[in-house]
């Protein structure tokens, strides 16, 4: 969870900080918000992405689980 809402925070300073390059009047301005803006945003992309891969292992042991409970709930042993 606290991968998560880091992940989360950084998209939304991200975000922000890309709000405003697009809003920048001069080069220096752009630069300011748009060298954080990408590297917050990368940021955020690295972290969904290295906890991705745990997310479905974590989805395959679930629906594996509930898989084996209806097959032994079907053969009639508890």
């Amino acid at each position: 969870m606290m991968m998560m809402t880091a992940q989360l925070v950084l998209f939304g300073a991200g975000v922000w900080a890309a709000i405003g390059f697009f809003a920048a009047a001069d080069a220096l301005t752009a630069v300011k918000w748009g060298i954080p803006a990408a590297v917050l945003l990368i940021m955020s992309l690295m972290i969904k992405l290295a906890l991705w891969p745990v997310i479905h292992v974590n989805r395959m042991l679930a629906q594996l689980h509930r898989l084996e409970l209806s097959v032994l709930r079907d053969t009639g042993h508890s």
